[in-house]
């Protein structure tokens, strides 16, 4: 199998919650959650159990035909953005939304420039990595950042002045993730959204790790106050199933012709009855009420420790800043039996466990973490 990840020299088993099991039998607490995918925990008995029933019925079939799951699915999705109305596209990853996103932005605008911004990641396809703005990313060209330009995060003169006639989107990774869990103010974005639509460019959030609940509230978009012209999503959506989406304002929906777009296993009936599973189980009342309660219980106690400099993020999608770089410090969590995350920043490391995790857990986390820093 091609070697794309530096794997860890452990083989995986069984997962359950926030746990995972190797071959040996050795427990790990999963704060990672296979990059941010297991949202509600792993195998989480209201998706298996969708899924067990959905696949006595129908596990695939393209979308040249309608299935109910689907249907079920980009409605449960669009009704969390309403009064906006929007239409759903689903894909297969991140990185494929994201290429439908800027398809879809030149193709209402008739533009073809697009703005990103520096540190961001929006994906490893040719398309994807043009527009991520990390330099070590951009070792295969060309790709598309010929027609990219890259601003500073949260300088709006930076886009200002990047700007011209051609502009057809600005791009934005809401909380820059891989860039080393990097925030701007909400004004930002506020005033980011005027100078849009001043000028007739769409804005794009890629909510692929910030959105679903990760941050908080389902949409990291709700907590700023406005609504982009497109969404990008993926990540937790079907807990683990391969799934993405695109939600595209009406008025840009509408522009899309019968065959200008189109994917084989996009939005197929086994993922989408997991997803709609899934997404149920995060709006249930008071859940993501407890999201938050939880992740300031988290970052107080991280904040405790002598050795962090910083916690950066909100919700469950959290940055550990060192005041000194931590050398193999990932390896060493792993050792202990505890799995988190880097970042580009060397001295910063990432935290994405399930939303389902509990302050028992919590605690054990923290726990582990000082027996490493010792």
């Amino acid at each position: 199998m091609l070697q794309t990840y530096e794997q860890f020299e452990v083989e995986i088993v069984k997962a359950k919650g926030t746990y995972i099991w190797d071959k040996s039998g050795k427990k790990y607490l999963d704060f990672y959650g296979g990059h941010a995918v297991c949202i509600t925990g792993h195998c989480n008995p209201t998706i298996v159990k969708a899924i067990k029933k959905q696949s006595d019925k129908l596990i695939f079939y393209s979308n040249i035909f309608f299935t109910e799951p689907s249907f079920k699915l980009g409605k449960k999705l669009c009704e969390t953005l309403l009064p906006e109305k929007y239409q759903v596209f689903f894909a297969n990853s991140g990185s494929e939304a994201n290429e439908t996103a800027i398809k879809m932005a030149r193709k209402f605008t008739n533009k073809n420039h697009i703005i990103s911004f520096k540190k961001s990641f929006h994906g490893r396809s040719i398309t994807s990595l043009g527009i991520t703005g990390i330099d070590s990313y951009h070792q295969f060209e060309p790709n598309l950042d010929q027609y990219t330009s890259f601003a500073e995060f949260g300088n709006l003169d930076s886009v200002k002045e990047l700007c011209n006639a051609n502009i057809a989107a600005i791009i934005c990774e809401a909380i820059q993730s891989i860039g080393g869990i990097n925030e701007v103010d909400f004004e930002f974005y506020k005033k980011l959204r005027e100078f849009c639509d001043e000028n007739n460019i769409l804005l794009i959030f890629d909510e692929v790790q910030t959105g679903l609940g990760r941050t908080g509230t389902f949409w990291y978009c709700e907590q700023i106050g406005i609504y982009p012209d497109i969404i990008t999503s993926a990540k937790g959506i079907a807990g683990g199933l391969p799934i993405s989406a695109v939600l595209l304002k009406e008025k840009i929906s509408r522009t899309i012709k019968t065959g200008e777009h189109a994917t084989t296993f996009g939005g197929g009936p086994l993922v989408c009855s997991a997803g709609y599973a899934n997404i149920n189980y995060i709006l249930r009342k008071n859940f993501l009420k407890k999201v938050k309660q939880k992740s300031f219980y988290l970052i107080k106690k991280l904040k405790e420790i002598n050795q962090i400099d910083q916690v950066l993020g909100k919700g469950f999608l959290i940055g550990i800043k060192f005041k000194e770089v931590k050398l193999n410090f990932v390896k060493l969590c792993l050792e202990k039996g505890l799995i988190l995350g880097p970042s580009y920043k060397k001295d910063v490391f990432r935290l994405m466990p399930p939303l389902t995790v509990t302050f028992g857990e919590i605690d054990q986390f923290i726990k582990i973490l000082k027996s490493v820093l010792i």
